[in-house]
C-alpha cells in the first residue's frame, strides 16, 4: 500500500511536467497544432471574389424582381427596410456556394449548341441572380431545369459560352430566397 501511496505522489506531477514540455515545444516551434477536424474553404466557385465584397444583389424570378443591398447594418431592400434575418442568411450562403462551389460538369459551346439554351431550361432561364460590387457585375447567373435525379442543376454565366452543371444546393439557396423576397 505505501508503495502505491508513493508511485501516486509521482503520477501527477510526472504528467504536468509532459503537459508544460508539450507546451514548451508548441511556442518553441512557433504556431499551435492545427485542427485537423476543420476544413478550408477554398475558392473554388464561379466567383473568385471574397463573398463580403459583395454589396448589391438583383434576383429576378417569374414572380417579380428584387434588389437587395448590403450596408453595415446587413442587408436591406433596395431602399427600404432590413430584411429578415433568414432572408439575410439565404443571400450570404448564395453568395458562399457562388464562391466555393465548384461546377460539377462544364459543358463548351460545342456540346450544347445542336440542342439549343432551351434543352437545359436556360432559354428562358428559371430566374437571375446579378451580383454587384461597387456598382460593378461580378458575376450574372442565370439558372435553369434540374437534371432528371434533381441533384444537379444547370446554370450560364452572363459573358461566357459555357453552361455549367452545378450540385442542386446552390440553387435551392437561391430558390429560397426568391421565395421569401416574395413573401411566399
Amino acid at each position: 500500500m505505501a508503495a502505491a501511496l508513493g508511485r501516486r505522489r509521482w503520477v501527477t506531477p510526472v504528467v504536468a511536467l509532459a503537459a508544460v514540455g508539450v507546451l514548451v515545444v508548441m511556442v518553441a516551434s512557433g504556431h499551435l497544432r492545427e485542427n485537423q477536424q476543420l476544413v478550408r474553404t477554398t475558392a473554388a466557385g464561379v466567383m473568385t471574389e471574397v463573398p463580403a465584397e459583395i454589396d448589391r444583389i438583383e434576383l429576378h424570378g417569374g414572380a417579380g424582381q428584387w434588389s437587395f443591398v448590403r450596408t453595415p447594418d446587413g442587408w436591406r431592400r433596395a431602399g427600404h427596410d432590413p430584411v429578415s434575418a433568414s432572408l439575410a442568411g439565404h443571400l450570404n450562403d448564395s453568395i458562399k456556394f457562388m464562391h466555393v462551389s465548384a461546377p460539377i460538369r462544364v459543358m463548351e459551346r460545342a456540346e450544347w449548341t445542336s440542342s439549343g439554351l432551351r434543352e437545359f431550361g436556360l432559354d428562358p432561364p428559371g430566374y437571375t441572380a446579378a451580383l454587384y460590387r461597387h456598382d460593378a457585375p461580378v458575376v450574372i447567373a442565370e439558372f435553369g431545369a434540374s437534371n432528371p435525379q434533381q441533384v444537379l442543376q444547370y446554370m450560364k454565366l452572363h459573358g461566357r459560352d459555357e453552361v455549367y452543371l452545378m450540385s442542386r444546393f446552390v440553387g435551392e439557396e437561391w430558390e429560397q430566397a426568391l421565395r421569401e423576397a416574395a413573401g411566399r
